[in-house]
């Protein structure tokens, strides 16, 4: 079965680099280059995993992400974000990191592979780095700096 992808991200150059290593690892893949595009495929036809570019113009990734759960509610735990520094504020993430993932640039392609592959198996995301520990839980992770 072949995994359907929509790779969303204004820069041209990474959005097709990212496309044709999905396709060489067996997906169908759809590109849009900004939010707007994005979310009229989503309302032409259904996706298995959205990979989505945090910062672009007008509208960037979580905008994106709000916006088609509405559309597509099942598609929760299906995103992957991809974004540069500086990141936004903490907060305006929380909800996002949540149920999804997260790739920083530079990113590898094995990663971001390892990351869509995850997000159709239905793995639960894990947030790691320094925000590894639930809200509420008594000190860190363990092995957490």
């Amino acid at each position: 079965m072949k995994w359907s992808v929509l790779m969303v991200d204004d820069n041209p150059a990474m959005r097709e680099a990212i496309a044709r290593s999905l396709v060489r690892r067996g997906c169908a893949v759809t590109t849009a280059a900004d939010a707007a595009a994005a979310i009229e495929s989503l309302r032409r036809q259904s996706f298995d995993v959205v990979v989505t570019d945090l910062n672009m113009p007008e509208r960037g990734g979580l905008w994106l992400w709000r916006q088609t759960l509405a559309l597509r509610p099942e598609l929760r735990g299906r995103f992957v974000l991809i974004a540069s520094e500086p990141l936004p504020d903490p907060r305006s993430m929380e909800l996002f990191l949540k149920s999804e993932r997260f790739l920083l640039k530079p990113l590898s392609l094995d990663g971001l592979w390892r990351l869509v592959e995850e997000a159709m198996q239905g793995v639960p995301q894990v947030a790691t780095g320094s925000r590894a520990a639930p809200p509420g839980s008594a000190g860190r992770a363990r092995g957490a700096p």
